[in-house]
């Protein structure tokens, strides 16, 4: 029988032992015995065949459904049970299926079926095989000619939403899928469970208040993060930084903090963009083009996505950057505002599980693959828009196990922080070279030298952390199956030093080794 391909990609699987696929790192077996989901028949006609992702707000399948005499995939999304108490979730999670089911269009994702049985809140969507913007432009800068197609794309989307009166606020790579075709990609977006919409009925009360700061920080508009009513231009600024962000491989800021990007987008100019790396060579033109979507001011920027994509063509002409002045702003001090562990320095994208925040500032709750990313600011005073989203609590510190020691690893205090920097981001791709050829215990090494020295922001850790957390895991399953309790808990021990035991600790905790 020929092993099913890649849900996440549709890469073909080389061998029913292959356990992660070769091109996106998707674990072919994601089941979990303990899921009662998968198997079920969801809302009459859905079968939940595979998890593919879970995060605070709850879980993401992959789903078919009969139809005549074949089956069609589908992504359900279902609200984690914890959060169905809380209205204000529930709202946003039913808002999202409102928003979609009014747009039809061929980049953005459909949607087919939303109910509520036994207590769940289920929304069925297109499946989208292939991988996020965000896993693309890990793998480096895009080419010019693909970046600008997938912008039109990403354009053609933003246009269709905003002729319906809907702003997303939360455009950023993990929201972008990249769906295989020849001979580009065929961008969907996703994600509109923060979006601004007309109301559905006469009745219908906002959910977003004056004050109240959504989205996601590297991505968010000045007027956005200073928590004032935002409209289509909110969008084309965040068009216009992934624009950047795929033709230059990095942000035009240099910020790693909240406190920094907030500074970023309200105070600071945008590096030009032929002033990257890498960048010389492309036109003045799309320059222009970008840094007019990167206004501060609103009035200045940008008016539509159509006319971004017209100026990105040169079908508009536009002065040169730095021949007009930026848009007058003023100066917003934050040097009272803590910075956050983990926050960007050069945008890594990461899943969102990780993104969960105790930030003093306000409260971060991100959803799951397909779901909805939430960051509320106290910025402006009391949000005043219902009742408080439910933080996730910090995780505690992996305690030190002293029966392994991995290799000694160079004191980064005797080298420059750059030195100390590449060092531990070269510990990053080796570990996730030796995830992708399952070799768990280098992998476990690896994240131990990329996290040891402390020089890198968690951001850029994380996607290797949650990789051999993961592989972990699966090893943890084996060994507990095979009654090997010694070995287990000393595999535990060292993903605990290396602070990726989230999945083996559960398997541990809830297993008969646990009571030995």
């Amino acid at each position: 029988m020929t092993s099913a391909p890649c849900p996440r990609c549709a890469t073909a699987r080389p061998s029913d032992d292959a356990r992660f696929c070769a091109r996106c790192g998707q674990r072919f077996d994601e089941s979990d015995a303990g899921d009662p989901l998968l198997g079920s028949v969801l809302l009459g006609r859905y079968r939940v065949t595979l998890k593919l992702g879970e995060g605070s707000m709850g879980r993401v399948y992959l789903g078919e459904q009969r139809v005549g005499e074949g089956v069609r995939r589908v992504a359900i999304k279902v609200l984690a049970a914890s959060r169905g108490n809380d209205e204000y979730i529930v709202q946003r999670f039913r808002r999202e299926a409102t928003t979609l089911a009014s747009l039809e269009h061929p980049n953005i994702v459909r949607l087919f079926d939303y109910g509520e049985e036994d207590g769940r809140f289920v929304s069925v969507m297109e499946f989208v095989p292939g991988e996020s913007l965000a896993s693309r432009v890990l793998r480096g800068r895009i080419d010019p000619e693909l970046a600008l197609d997938l912008t039109a794309q990403m354009a053609s989307a933003l246009e269709a939403a905003h002729r319906h009166g809907v702003v997303h606020r939360d455009l950023k790579p993990e929201n972008v899928l990249l769906s295989p075709r020849d001979p580009t990609p065929l961008i969907k977006v996703v994600d509109f469970g923060i979006a601004r919409r007309p109301p559905a009925h006469a009745n219908e009360k906002p959910l977003t208040s004056f004050g109240t700061v959504l989205g996601t920080p590297a991505f968010m508009c000045p007027e956005q993060l200073r928590g004032e009513p935002v409209d289509a231009r909110a969008d084309v600024y965040a068009l216009g930084l992934l624009t950047y962000l795929m033709l230059a491989g990095t942000l035009p800021w240099p910020a790693r903090t909240l406190a920094e990007w907030t500074d970023a987008h309200l105070n600071q100019p945008p590096t030009p963009l032929r002033r990257q790396p890498g960048c010389e060579a492309l036109s003045p033109v799309i320059e222009a083009a970008i840094a007019h979507s990167l206004e501060k001011d609103s009035a200045r920027r940008t008016a539509s996505a159509r006319a971004f994509l017209s100026e990105l063509r040169g079908e508009t002409e536009l002065e040169p950057p730095g021949s007009a002045p930026v848009g007058a702003i003023a100066t917003v001090s934050i040097a009272t505002v803590p910075a956050p562990p983990g926050a960007y320095s050069t945008y890594v994208p990461v899943r969102p599980r990780r993104r969960v925040l105790p930030w003093a500032l306000g409260i971060a709750a991100l959803g799951l693959a397909g779901g909805f990313a939430l960051v509320t600011l106290a910025l402006r005073g009391s949000a005043g828009d219902g009742p408080s989203l439910p933080d996730a609590a910090p995780q505690a510190a992996a305690p030190v196990s002293t029966t392994t020691t991995p290799a000694p690893v160079e004191d980064p205090v005797a080298r420059s922080s750059s030195e100390a920097q590449a060092a531990a981001r070269a510990a990053v791709q080796e570990g996730l070279r030796k995830v992708r050829s399952h070799e768990l215990e280098p992998a476990i090494e690896a994240l131990w030298r990329a996290r040891r020295p402390s020089v890198l922001p968690g951001a850029e850790v994380d996607p290797l952390r949650d990789a051999v957390d993961e592989l972990g895991a699966a090893e943890m399953r084996r060994l507990i199956r095979a009654g090997d309790c010694a070995k287990a808990r000393a595999l535990n021990a060292r993903l605990q030093r290396a602070g990726a035991a989230g999945g083996s600790q559960g398997r541990l905790d809830r297993s008969t080794c646990a009571r030995r």
